[in-house]
């Protein structure tokens, strides 16, 4: 009777651990998309400061127009979503697939932003024009980054092929320090444009304050 009174009680438990390892394994991507999408957020943010401060020079002010209008929609659909993953922690089950679904929309739409400023890039000097291409490829890696963490995506392989293939950035998925270093690699290369490298110069990011990247040696970004 003691032995099996006590194999039930184990078996109680393992039930117990399986519940909890689950529920924090189908939580667990929150936290990644979160800082995913802080990340990005300047990050398409610092594009548009820099096309406005070349507006007139290497870009033309129609082309700064159109680009801003873009970065402007990718920066609401980036706010959209993190509106909605804090909407997703709160909400009930039954609400959470729909608004994941709203979150792979917003992606979407977020990266047809995107493409808008790359059709809109008309920049004679062609290292700048490389510059913010390669920047803005950044940016759409970093999408894809948050599509492979949506519990949506892994359940519906054909809407994240879908916004993969609209990237067309097949390679590993970034964390986001690798990120923000990558990002803050490309905005600040020197281009041999005085006007760029001036305006590139101020446009990095960052995840954690002075003081964390100063006593983690520059580990955390």
């Amino acid at each position: 009777m003691k032995r099996g009174k006590g194999s039930r009680w184990i078996a109680v438990a393992a039930a117990l651990c399986t519940t909890l390892t689950w529920s924090a394994c189908s939580t667990a991507w929150i936290t990644q998309a979160e800082q995913i999408v802080a990340a990005l957020i300047p990050a398409v943010s610092n594009v548009l400061t820099l096309v406005l401060t070349l507006e007139g020079k290497s870009i033309s002010v129609q082309d700064a127009q159109s680009i801003q209008s873009a970065a402007a929609e990718a920066g609401a659909d980036l706010q959209l979503i993190e509106s909605l993953i804090t909407q997703y922690k709160q909400a009930e089950s039954a609400a959470k697939p729909g608004i994941l679904n709203q979150v792979s929309g917003a992606i979407q739409a977020t990266q047809a932003s995107l493409d808008q400023i790359l059709t809109a890039l008309h920049v004679e000097d062609a290292a700048t024009q490389a510059k913010i291409a390669a920047v803005v490829g950044v940016v759409q890696s970093e999408l894809q980054s948050l599509t492979a963490v949506l519990p949506a995506t892994s359940e519906n392989p054909a809407v994240a092929a879908k916004i993969a293939g609209r990237m067309g950035h097949p390679g590993a998925p970034l964390g986001p320090n690798a990120f923000v270093g990558l990002y803050n690699a490309t905005m600040t290369a020197k281009t041999g444009n005085a006007d760029v490298d001036r305006a590139t110069a101020s446009l990095q990011i960052h995840l954690h304050g002075r003081l964390a990247r100063w006593v983690t040696a520059g580990w955390m970004k």
